[in-house]
C-alpha cells in the first residue's frame, strides 16, 4: 500500500490499522476511511480539513481525497476523507435559464474549485429552466443528471458525468457465476417496476415506457418537474423511469480484492438463478488490509422507450 499525504509519500512513516475505500456513484461520493496507529504522531502532523490524501494498492488508486473528519480514538488516529472538497458541500440557491448542461456543469465546477467531464451525455442539450434550491452543487447536479439518465461521480477533483445507457453498453469487465447455494451473493427485488412514466406540466407532456414490464404494472404521472417543452419532458420521463426500474433489483457480492471493480463497471452474472444477466456496479467497497471487495450492483435496463 502506498499513501501520499499533501504531496508527501508517508508510507514508511505510518502504521495502518484499517483502510476501507468506497467507490460509488449517485447521491454519495467516493470515500476513504483509514485508521493509523500512534495518534500522538498524527497530532504533530497537523492534519486539517481539505488536506489531500491518495491511497493506492495493486493498481487501484483512490484519486485525490479531501480530509473531512479527524477522530483520535483509543490511541489511534482515524481519518475520513471524501472525493469532494468542503466547498462542494456548501448549500446555495441559483436558477439556470436556457443554459446547456455543459454551461451548468462549468458554473458549478467553478464555484467549488473543480473541473468536470461528460461521458455518454450530450453537453449541448439546453435546459430551459431549473433551480438549485438550498442544495450543494453536487446534490443539485445529481438531481439534474439523474433526469437526463446519467449518474455523477467525483474523481480527482472533477465532477464526472456518466450516462447510464453508455455504461450499460460498454463491454463487461468481469463475469460471476452464482448458484442458489452460494453464500457470498445476495439477490433482492426491493421495488415495484413501473410500466410507464409521464412527465406532465402546464407547458409540456411526454410518456416513457418500459417494454419489458407487464401492462398490469403501475403507470406513474410526475407533475413536479419544471419541463417547459415536450422534448425536455420526454427526456426526463425516460431518465426518471430508467432510474426507478434499474434500482428495483439489487445484488450484493463478496469477492477477493479486485482493484479493477469500480462504480458503473458492467458485470455479467450466470448460474441459472434469477440474478442471471447484465448488471452495473453501484458501489465497490475495497478493504485494502484484509484484501476483500464487497460489490453492490443494479440490473441493467435497456428497454426504456
Amino acid at each position: 500500500m502506498k499513501i501520499i499525504y499533501e504531496n508527501t509519500d508517508i508510507t514508511g512513516m505510518v502504521q495502518v490499522k484499517s483502510c476501507i475505500v468506497t467507490d460509488t456513484c449517485g447521491a454519495r461520493c467516493d470515500s476513504l476511511d483509514i485508521v493509523f496507529e500512534n495518534a500522538a504522531g498524527w497530532y504533530r502532523w497537523g492534519t486539517k480539513e481539505d488536506d489531500q490524501i491518495i491511497v493506492s494498492l495493486d493498481g487501484y488508486d483512490t484519486g485525490i481525497m479531501y480530509v473531512n473528519t479527524v477522530m483520535p480514538e483509543d490511541g489511534k488516529f482515524r481519518i475520513y476523507a471524501t472525493a469532494l472538497p468542503c466547498a462542494a458541500r456548501a448549500k446555495g440557491y441559483r436558477s439556470f435559464q436556457d443554459k446547456t448542461i455543459e454551461e451548468i456543469m462549468r458554473t458549478c465546477a467553478r464555484e467549488t474549485g473543480m473541473d468536470f467531464r461528460l461521458y455518454g451525455v450530450n453537453g449541448n442539450i439546453v435546459i430551459p429552466y431549473i433551480q438549485r434550491n438550498g442544495e450543494s452543487c453536487a446534490a443539485f447536479l445529481f438531481k439534474l443528471l439523474a433526469l437526463e439518465g446519467a449518474l455523477l461521480k467525483c474523481i480527482n477533483g472533477r465532477y464526472t458525468v456518466i450516462g447510464i445507457e453508455y455504461a450499460q453498453d460498454r463491454e463487461a469487465y468481469k463475469g460471476f457465476r452464482i448458484t442458489a447455494e452460494q453464500r457470498s451473493a445476495y439477490y433482492s427485488r426491493s421495488g415495484v417496476t413501473v410500466k410507464s412514466l409521464t412527465v406532465k406540466t402546464p407547458y409540456a407532456q411526454a410518456t416513457a415506457e418500459d417494454t419489458a414490464v407487464d401492462s398490469t404494472h403501475m403507470r406513474k404521472i410526475v407533475n413536479e418537474l419544471p419541463a417547459l417543452n415536450n422534448i425536455q419532458a420526454g427526456r426526463w420521463a425516460r431518465g426518471k423511469l430508467l432510474l426507478i426500474n434499474r434500482c428495483c433489483e439489487s445484488i450484493l457480492l463478496q469477492a477477493d480484492y479486485d482493484p479493477l471493480i469500480t462504480a458503473l463497471a458492467r458485470i455479467d452474472i450466470t448460474g441459472g438463478t434469477d440474478a442471471d444477466g447484465q448488471w452495473l456496479v453501484e458501489k465497490a467497497e475495497h478493504d485494502l488490509i484484509n484484501r476483500k471487495t464487497n460489490i453492490k450492483a443494479h440490473r441493467s435496463v435497456k428497454t426504456i422507450q
